[in-house]
């Protein structure tokens, strides 16, 4: 099979590096779009990763045509109040797809991108032709309880997010640019405390109550026939390492792959292993069928 290509770009779309924002149901959402091949859709973390991140650079590099939506309520993309449950969430990321005329892509998903992003090939298996979950939130594993990140103090909730906790700020950065050079970062001291405030707002309002996960998500898990990999870091303190094989069991075409020195979020830590582990898994969907 021959994976599909996108329309065109919508107007505003810029190089590698550049905040652009689009209109999504009335919606204005941020976005980076870098790169030219297959699509590939990233879904950030509940920190709220955009902008020129080395990660996106890898993809575009390996042959992607990388589109990475900052989703409303987070940073700068405008606020949503409508979300109801996951479904409602579920419904705007396939408008998204639609608005960047993407009609089957590459996903790759962070925390809880990896969750959306799993929910999205559950419903919308169509849209989806390669799978990758890092670190993915969205499960309920009895005995392994995700770490409390609402409210968590920085000392507590630093050293399990990240193996290397003081380079948080510096992996944020490029999320504080204004639309626009995303290299410009803002030095206002005030601008990472109230990007961190919209993501865990915004976070909340998808996964306060049930604590971040769908509980019929589970046992929907078997309906996704994507070749799918499953990354975690082998020092996560945020999401056991049963949450990740819970995953891997359920998807019938998954496999795990862990890296080391790692925390929760591979795709900042190790941009270019992460890139590695995507490419391999979606080589099969990229391949034409003889």
């Amino acid at each position: 099979m021959t994976a599909p290509t996108t329309g065109p770009r919508p107007n505003g779309a810029g190089p590698g590096g550049t905040l652009r924002r689009i209109e999504v149901d009335g919606i204005g959402t941020r976005y980076v779009r870098l790169g030219q091949g297959v699509p590939l859709v990233y879904l950030h973390s509940p920190f709220g990763e955009v902008g020129a991140l080395p990660v996106f650079g890898a993809l575009a590099a390996a042959g992607f045509e990388v589109i990475a939506p900052e989703l409303p309520g987070f940073g700068q993309s405008d606020p949503v109040t409508t979300w109801q449950n996951i479904a409602d969430v579920v419904f705007t990321l396939r408008r998204i797809l639609d608005r960047f005329e993407v009609d089957r892509a590459v996903l790759v998903g962070s925390s809880l991108g990896g969750w959306l992003a799993a929910e999205l090939a559950v419903w919308f298996p169509e849209r989806v032709g390669a799978l990758a979950l890092l670190a993915p939130l969205g499960l309920r594993i009895e005995g392994a309880p995700i770490f409390q990140i609402f409210g968590a103090e920085d000392d507590a909730l630093l050293p399990r997010l990240l193996a290397r906790p003081t380079d948080f700020p510096a992996h944020l950065a490029p999320a504080l640019a204004a639309d626009g050079d995303a290299t410009e970062v803002p030095t206002d001291p005030l601008a990472l405390p109230l990007h961190l405030f919209r993501a865990m707002e915004a976070t909340a309002r998808l996964g306060w109550n049930p604590y971040l996960h769908d509980p019929r998500l589970r046992e929907r898990l078997g309906q996704i026939e994507a070749p799918t990999v499953v990354i975690r870091g082998d020092r996560d303190g945020i999401l056991p390492a049963a949450h990740a094989a819970a995953y891997v069991r359920a998807i019938p075409a998954a496999r795990q792959v862990e890296i080391e020195n790692c925390g929760h979020l591979p795709a900042l830590e190790h941009p270019a292993e992460v890139a590695g582990h995507v490419v391999s898994m979606s080589t099969a969907w990229r391949t034409p069928s003889p």
